[in-house]
């Protein structure tokens, strides 16, 4: 990608797969804050858990978000197909390899795939 900015640094990652583990608020607010706790991350707000289940249709699922103060990182599930998304954005360098043997760990995934976004010219 293009680096609009390089003065900035940034760093995101994007983890999906299939979960095999009983998802529930508890879960997620744990999952967000031990990841949050693995990185050195110092949180900020929340963690701040959501459920669209009672207001839609098409979405059945539990989701969360933690604001660090280098950014934040955002999960979504999806029950029905035990299928999950994690989203990090961060201003400040993290291991991706911690954050993938984390998230296979805790969601006992039984296939997941990940992509680092990168930017053109930031030294990464």
């Amino acid at each position: 990608m293009r680096n609009l900015e390089p003065k900035i640094f940034r760093k995101r990652l994007i983890v999906e797969g299939f979960y095999d583990v009983n998802i529930d608020e508890k879960f997620v607010s744990d999952l967000l804050t031990g990841l949050s706790k693995r990185l050195g991350m110092k949180i900020i707000a929340g963690p701040l858990i959501f459920s669209p289940n009672k207001v839609s249709e098409m979405h059945h699922g539990i989701g969360g978000f933690i604001a660090w103060t280098s950014s934040g990182v955002s999960f979504y599930t999806w029950d029905q197909h035990k299928f999950f998304t994690l989203d990090i954005y961060s201003c400040v360098p993290f291991n991706t390899g911690e954050v993938v043997n984390f998230v296979r760990d805790k969601l006992k995934c039984r296939e997941f795939v990940y992509q680092e976004i990168r930017y053109e010219n930031s030294g990464e």
